[in-house]
């Protein structure tokens, strides 16, 4: 019996050890399912530095078996919000090259939240996929792919890291508003050791405004942390200043 118990326990420990060896299953991005409340936080169809044209590619796709609404509104600059609705049969793929013009005949930049109504009995079954890249002109071949979010923003710090602005790049720093009060939103510059502040701006946001701008601090290879008064969805865009090519940078919150 004695035998038996130590054999037990042996098997015991082995099976624990090797179920702890096993490497730990992460779950997907978050921006990597359908659902039917999606925010793109910054769209453009606008000039740019050196007379670069942007302009925002948008895909749609409905993967359901039924037929519904979507809205789209953009939030621009000044706090104003622009409704428009997409018509999304079953299983249709929706495509703009110019999201901005082709939808709201509207041009300059800022950021849009898309949604679907509740299915019968207030279930969120009208989901959907979108797929958004900024392209740059003459040619918009090739683009930057805007990553999209299902989750609101909050007031906690977020980081943009590995940003650069130098004579080969630029960076851009945004957020949207996402409250109805003024949203102050400090950006502090850091060197990659993060023990050197490089510098400090300060992005003034009107109620459900979007706004963007560029980093003044020279650096290579820092981040920059976002300090927002009220809940935002902030980013960074570092900007090849020859080709004109970018690498945007989503900013990922972070609470002690």
């Amino acid at each position: 019996m004695t035998k038996k118990r130590t054999l037990f326990a042996a098997l015991t420990v082995a099976a624990a050890l090797s179920i702890s060896a096993q490497p730990a299953k992460h779950p997907a991005a978050a921006h990597n399912f359908a659902s039917d409340l999606q925010t793109v936080p910054v769209m453009a169809n606008t000039m740019g530095v050196a007379g670069a044209q942007f302009q925002t590619y948008v895909g749609i796709f409905n993967p359901t078996a039924s037929a519904f609404q979507v809205t789209a509104s953009l939030y621009d600059g000044a706090g104003v919000k622009h409704d428009a609705t997409i018509q999304l049969a079953a299983g249709e793929l929706k495509t703009y090259t110019n999201f901005l013009a082709d939808v709201f005949n509207f041009t300059g930049g800022g950021a849009v939240v898309f949604s679907a109504p509740e299915s019968t009995g207030g279930q969120h079954n009208n989901r959907f996929i979108v797929m958004a890249d900024v392209r740059s002109g003459p040619g918009f071949r090739y683009g930057t792919t805007v990553p999209v979010s299902e989750f609101a923003g909050s007031s906690s710090k977020s980081f943009a890291a590995g940003i650069t602005v130098d004579s080969n790049a630029r960076t851009n720093v945004g957020c949207l508003n996402q409250s109805s009060s003024a949203n102050s939103v400090r950006v502090t510059i850091f060197d990659n050791s993060g023990h050197q502040t490089i510098g400090t701006q300060t992005l003034s946001l009107l109620p459900n405004a979007w706004g963007q701008m560029g980093v003044t601090s020279v650096v290579t290879g820092g981040y920059a942390m976002f300090e927002p008064s009220d809940s935002a969805v902030c980013y960074a865009v570092v900007v090849d200043n020859q080709t004109t090519d970018g690498r945007f940078v989503s900013a990922a919150e972070y609470t002690p």
